[in-house]
């Protein structure tokens, strides 16, 4: 008896054990790294891994922070919330019915949109999330030099690029372009280098050159407070594109 009252104990010991183990189980799941707000893109920065018990595993939680990617928040997640499938959708989708997405533009920068072609633009190879730089050829009669040359120079670099082709429409809510030729690409810049961009794409021929992907920068950008987002900034013509660039010094 003594011995069969020890081994009744014992194995009510292992199912036990076998209990708290299940129970103190952890697992990895994404998790915001910070307060994410309502039609926000989800970014590298948002989100992080964390650990959490296996029984109280969240449904439709992530395990990987790249699950989450392209993705935009339906509602405000709090600062250590599971992100789960409920909470995210394509960030091309409309979230309300209506209205897509913000746009992943930093703080004090703007979303600036340039013409594109296959000859232009790399023959499509330039997808969302790349970086590229920008050649701009133009003639320097523009700059009232006479005799006029036509000079090339590198205007831009490291430009980012956000969207590839046009959003969707009400009649077409297919994904927007991701790669392929197409007739613009969106990129970011500040409202003051959008204003040069602007005046270059009226007046020169502009080539774009796809960056390694080695080469990538995407440490956060730093907004220019002479320049922020919300007040306009002063107008530029020729001389101050010269100025800036030096074509007639080439």
């Amino acid at each position: 008896m003594a011995l069969l009252a020890f081994a009744s104990v014992f194995v009510i010991g292992l199912v036990l054990a076998a209990r708290a183990t299940t129970a103190t189980k952890e697992v990895v799941i994404v998790v915001a790294a910070r307060d994410i707000g309502a039609r926000e893109q989800i970014t590298p920065d948002a989100v992080t891994l964390a650990h959490y018990p296996s029984s109280q595993m969240p449904a439709g939680a992530f395990s990987t922070i790249s699950a989450t990617k392209g993705q935009a928040a339906q509602a405000n997640i709090l600062k250590g919330q599971p992100v789960t499938s409920n909470l995210l959708s394509s960030a091309s989708e409309p979230l309300d019915g209506s209205v897509g997405g913000y746009l992943p533009i930093p703080k004090g920068f703007v979303a600036v949109t340039l013409p594109t072609g296959e000859q232009q633009g790399v023959a499509g190879y330039i997808a969302t999330g790349d970086y590229i730089n920008v050649l701009a050829t133009v003639s320097t009669g523009a700059f009232g030099q006479n005799p006029s040359r036509v000079v090339t120079k590198t205007v831009f670099t490291n430009l980012h690029v956000i969207r590839v082709g046009p959003a969707p429409t009400a009649a077409n809510q297919a994904e927007p372009q991701k790669q392929g030729i197409s007739s613009s690409i969106t990129v970011v810049a500040t409202d003051c280098d959008a204003q040069f961009l602007s005046w270059l794409t009226s007046n020169a021929s502009l080539k774009y050159v796809l960056l390694s992907y080695t080469d990538y920068s995407p440490a956060p950008l730093q907004a220019d407070p002479g320049c922020p987002a919300t007040s306009a900034p002063a107008g530029i013509g020729p001389g101050q594109v010269d100025a800036r660039y030096g074509f007639t010094k080439i």
